[in-house]
């Protein structure tokens, strides 16, 4: 059996996000990606597969279960090793042992399909008890602890198999709110066998930056290297985005802190690519990390997917320009940037001061109108469905910005001509509940919130 120190460094890809779960064929499609990238790790555990989650005592149908099958032979196929994930917490009855055997069956079920590691899952959850598991066990940590325990134990060690278990307070913000309850942490890396990893997400659930520093503290209460669950693309907290800049914010010295680095990418399949090239770039540098250049390298091996059936296909420009827009959760790209900036001097000068950025805005506004034509003419066509609403819905706060420009060009006066848009109609573009609440209450570039009535 591996004793901790010879576990292999899983490094690759969880499609563990709240949306619909990827298809078979994307998975496969995955797969191979990961085959050629390098990576060896695919964990299994999207939160809208009702047996991962929501009915996790139910064992799979025949069916569904040859589809399981088939992943973990692609994986073997591949040199990928097949995690199945499950997440019991929010209905789970720590102190019934029926439990447990449920939990047993479900690992007998994919052993029997030919999965030998796993991760059980308590994030999102509540962390209260209920009166017969707190007189059981006493803590959350405890009754998490003895559950996975048991299943590593009498399962998994005497198969070389392999367990992760994701904690409930799995940021350091939560675990500085005292979720899951007081020493949660320092409780978990005392009860947990030895053998099995942990879970993490950095300073918070989607971390702009990881420390060495604050990993090596919390080694120091896991007694073991955390394994790194890193959202920093995931985008199911927020629909209206993708993220497709590089993987960033991390230092090269992380590798050795850490058990491994698992990316929970975008839910849109077909916008992770560079998300994967540049995990992959990370996890193979030496000396310093260069992100941004990996972002150019990876949008250049992307671009070919971009190809249309019209004449003028999408240029490595429009793609810069596209990534840049989207690009990670706390910032933009230089593109983006300087976009935003031209923008909001425009919008806050007269004409006579706008000089060159005049011409700079409407050159990319007339190029992100010919980005959303030519994505409508991709071939891919999921690459199309993953990106269209997003550059359709940038296209149209441009031209009505561009609208705005010509109007005040024109000796626009708010008093004696308002401006008006007739792509504008209140009520419908930029409509319904969403945007109400949105303008009731906001936040500032702090965090801190920011009431309409102020």
């Amino acid at each position: 059996m591996m004793g901790r120190a010879e576990q292999s460094f899983l490094k690759g890809v969880i499609e563990g996000f709240y949306g619909r779960p990827w298809s078979q064929s994307q998975r496969l499609e995955m797969l191979e990606r990961m085959q050629q990238l390098g990576l060896n790790t695919y964990l299994y555990c999207p939160k809208d597969d009702l047996k991962h989650r929501a009915l996790w005592r139910d064992e799979y149908t025949a069916d569904e279960l040859q589809r399981l099958r088939e992943l973990i032979e692609a994986c073997g196929d591949r040199g990928v090793d097949f995690f199945y994930g499950i997440a019991p917490g929010l209905t789970i009855r720590y102190s019934d042992p029926d439990e447990t055997e449920r939990l047993r069956a479900r690992i007998q079920q994919l052993t029997g399909a030919g999965c030998r590691s796993f991760a059980i899952l308590f994030d999102d959850i509540p962390d209260e008890m209920a009166e017969a598991d707190r007189a059981a066990f006493g803590s959350l940590a405890k009754a998490q602890c003895e559950t996975a325990n048991s299943l590593y134990s009498e399962h998994l060690a005497k198969q070389d198999g392999r367990l992760i278990f994701c904690p409930t307070p799995y940021c350091q913000r939560m675990a500085d709110d005292g979720h899951g309850g007081a020493g949660y942490l320092e409780e978990v890396g005392q009860r947990l066998a030895n053998g099995i990893d942990i879970f993490w997400t950095g300073p918070e659930i989607i971390s702009r930056e990881i420390t060495t520093e604050g990993i090596g503290v919390l080694r120091q209460k896991l007694q073991r290297k955390p394994v790194l669950w890193d959202n920093l693309h995931a985008n199911d907290y927020d629909m209206t985005r993708i993220f497709l800049g590089p993987y960033s914010g991390r230092p090269i010295e992380l590798r050795d802190e850490v058990g491994g680095i698992l990316l929970n990418p975008n839910c849109e399949f077909e916008a992770n690519f560079v998300a994967l090239k540049t995990l992959a770039a990370f996890l193979a540098a030496t000396g310093s990390w260069d992100s941004r250049g990996a972002y150019e390298s990876a949008l250049a091996k992307w671009l070919p997917r971009f190809s249309t059936v019209g004449g003028d296909g999408v240029s490595l420009d429009d793609l810069m320009l596209l990534g840049d827009a989207y690009y990670l959760p706390h910032e933009n790209g230089e593109l983006a940037e300087q976009l935003y900036d031209d923008v909001r001097a425009i919008v806050g000068e007269s004409p006579g001061d706008w000089g060159e950025r005049e011409d700079r805005l409407r050159e990319r506004i007339r190029q992100v109108v010919e980005l959303a034509r030519k994505l409508t003419e991709l071939r891919q066509r999921e690459l199309f469905y993953a990106l269209n609403r997003q550059v359709w819905e940038l296209r149209e706060e441009l031209e009505l910005i561009e609208q705005f420009m010509d109007w005040k060009k024109a000796g626009g006066d708010t008093a004696a001509n308002p401006f008006r848009s007739g792509n504008y109609l209140p009520g419908t573009y930029r409509g319904g509940l969403v945007r109400r609440l949105q303008q009731l209450i906001s936040f500032g570039a702090d965090g801190i919130l920011i009431p309409a009535n102020e």
